[in-house]
């Protein structure tokens, strides 16, 4: 397993986890990465997820939101974490191999 994932996070023990976790607790906790967390969940609330409301609202279209609520969390995840936005909070409701393998 160590020649897979070598010395990161997930594959240690002890006083190098320890060390690695605070190093990675300090950066969640910086505030560069919660107003980037904010501008990205402001981001797909603004642009997506109340433009969707509003069209099914005015369409009388009913819409799971559970599944709307799973897209809008999967963009948002895929957005902070990856840097890369699967689009799979879209008014066609897009399948996504990915996303349905990650859910």
């Amino acid at each position: 397993m160590a020649d897979f994932l070598g010395d990161g996070i997930f594959n240690v023990d002890g006083d190098i986890w320890k060390y690695q976790r605070q190093v990675a607790s300090h950066e969640f906790n910086s505030r560069s990465l919660r107003k980037f967390v904010e501008t990205v969940v402001v981001s797909e609330l603004n642009e997506r997820l109340i433009p969707l409301l509003v069209t099914a609202a005015e369409e009388k279209k009913v819409l799971d939101f559970q599944d709307v609520l799973k897209r809008f969390a999967f963009d948002n995840i895929c957005k902070i974490a990856f840097g890369y936005d699967p689009a799979y909070l879209l008014p066609s409701l897009p399948q996504a191999k990915f996303a349905v393998a990650f859910c």
